[in-house]
């Protein structure tokens, strides 16, 4: 859709409600997807895809309801469905009032070298791929992606955003006889993905891998890279980093605002205009995109907040809202974790004895409160000696408090990487003390 054709039919689906306040939200857009498994590409395709969401209310009552057929008839239709459903809510104590405007500068993240992939240029990357894997006698399976968003956002307060964003992912998953290896690399400019890079990384590792031996469980020192560490940090991104979860009592940050609770190295925050991460101007209320500070040297500051959660708490809105309603909101969606001086070659160097964890698979909460959290290691799991990699062991299934192992970390490494999944997370790698293993995987 056009930028202009977006904002009619917001217009016209907020004209057509007769609530006291009433906002509209338009976001989708077009996928293109090159899939690939055992070595040969099996899917190219192509989908079109959006979605109209509206909420409409009457004093404290709030209803809503979605479309994605946008002639006029259907958006009519769609809005006498907030209606209803509003008129028969019961009040919420808790809503002021819907996002009201905020003056902040137009952003938007549209790469039009990304927008003018094809499906031969897909292939030609996914194609160096397969052949190095067939070469090693390997088995290659993964994805190259190709996502062009869009987002409008209108309502009856005065709020009016449009955003557009492009991103590419191209993702490596390389299998062996009893190893495997990943890679995945993410950005709204596809000129910034490295396919050797990827290559190097994940048949490097599958290689690496081969006839891993069982050590015990127990305590260990660990290297853990940024797939590895995204893992924990999308935990505390669910449990412990906004403010439902304070309010709740689930997060660990609650009653812990401005005492030292993490180890002086990490310092963590949101923000979703870094260049460091994938961007996102504003929220899925209109709200623009403030920085957020989580921890500071260690020190806890602050969570993000919707405009729900900042009316209940005398705050401003972070710009931080999922598309409503939703249980999960507010939700932060850049994250970013600061680095150190030191490289990853360098930190791998000052472990005597310990593991490098490439990833983690099926982590779970076990205690939020206490953020503790349980999980699998996957795609690479090595024993390092004297400051080396020596060989590979068998995947553990490990149980420990992020809280603990944010405490115990020891170095960061000035590389970092990018993960995104539905949301971004931008961290290095990361030396810690004392990490708990509690069993050998069958896996």
């Amino acid at each position: 859709m056009t930028r202009d054709q977006i904002e009619t039919i917001l217009q016209k689906t907020v004209s057509f409600s007769e609530g006291d306040q009433t906002e509209a939200i338009l976001y989708g857009g077009t996928s293109y997807l090159t899939g690939f498994a055992n070595n040969y590409i099996h899917r190219n395709v192509g989908e079109n895809n959006y979605s109209l969401s509206v909420r409409v209310a009457f004093g404290k009552k709030i209803g809503s309801a979605s479309v994605n057929d946008f002639s006029e008839g259907a958006l009519k239709d769609v809005v006498k469905r907030a209606v209803e459903i509003a008129r028969l809510q019961r009040e919420n104590p808790n809503f002021v009032s819907f996002a009201k405007p905020e003056a902040s500068e137009n952003r938007d993240f549209f790469n039009e070298k990304t927008a003018k992939v094809t499906p031969d240029m897909r292939a030609a990357y996914v194609k160096k791929i397969l052949d190095k894997s067939k070469e090693k006698g390997l088995n290659a399976n993964g994805t190259f992606v190709i996502d062009l968003m869009q987002i409008g956002i209108l309502n009856s307060l005065g709020v009016s955003r449009f955003g557009s964003l492009t991103i590419a992912s191209l993702k490596s998953v390389i299998l062996g006889d009893n190893s495997s290896g990943y890679s995945k690399e993410v950005s709204t400019n596809v000129d910034d993905i490295s396919v050797d890079s990827i290559i190097k990384e994940s048949i490097g590792i599958t290689e690496m891998g081969k006839n891993p031996e069982a050590v015990e469980p127990g305590k260990y020192e660990v290297v853990l890279s940024p797939y590895s560490l995204a893992e924990f940090i999308n935990s505390l991104m669910y449990f412990s980093l906004n403010a439902r979860a304070v309010e709740e009592g689930t997060s660990f940050l609650t009653g812990n605002f401005g005492k030292k609770i993490l180890g002086g190295n990490i310092t963590m925050y949101d923000d979703g205009l870094s260049p460091e991460t994938i961007p996102m101007p504003f929220d899925f209320e209109g709200v623009p995109k403030k920085k957020v500070i989580f921890f500071e040297n260690g020190v806890a500051k602050d969570v993000v907040y919707d405009t729900m959660t900042a009316y209940k708490n005398g705050k401003e809105s972070t710009g931080h809202s999922l598309p409503q309603p939703s249980a999960y909101s507010p939700y932060p969606m850049n994250v970013i974790m600061a680095g150190g001086d030191l490289s990853k070659d360098e930190i791998i160097s000052h472990v005597e004895h310990g593991l490098y964890i490439h990833r983690f698979w099926y982590t779970n909460p076990m205690d939020p409160r206490r953020a503790v959290i349980t999980g699998m290691t996957r795609d690479g799991l090595f024993l390092i000696e004297n400051g080396r990699i020596t060989k590979p062991v068998k995947n553990m299934r490990f149980t420990e408090s992020i809280i603990t192992a944010l405490n115990n970390c020891i170095e960061l490494s000035k590389e970092k990487k990018v993960i995104y999944d539905d949301s971004s997370i931008t961290v290095p790698y990361v030396r810690i003390k004392d990490f708990t293993f509690t069993s050998i995987t069958e896996f």
